[in-house]
C-alpha cells in the first residue's frame, strides 16, 4: 500500500512552487482595438464561470475584456 502525503505536505510543497508574484505579463493576445499586446490583468485571479475566463487589458490604449482561460 502506498503512504499518501499529508494535506500539509502538499501545501508545503504548492506554496514552494507557486510564484509569488504579481507582475503583470503579456499573453501573446493582440488588442482589437490597436493591436498591442494583451495583458493578463490579474495573472493570478480566475473568474470561476463556464469556461472559466481571466481579465485582460491593453497597456497602450487600455482596452478591457475576459479571454478564456
Amino acid at each position: 500500500m502506498t503512504k499518501l502525503k499529508t494535506l500539509e505536505k502538499h501545501n508545503t510543497e504548492r506554496r514552494a512552487s507557486y510564484r509569488h508574484t504579481t507582475e503583470i505579463r503579456g499573453n501573446g493576445i493582440a488588442c482589437p482595438e490597436c493591436g498591442m499586446e494583451l495583458w493578463d490583468s490579474n495573472p493570478h485571479d480566475l473568474l470561476l464561470s463556464y469556461p472559466p475566463m481571466m481579465n485582460v487589458r491593453c497597456p497602450a490604449c487600455d482596452y478591457r475584456e475576459y479571454r478564456m482561460a
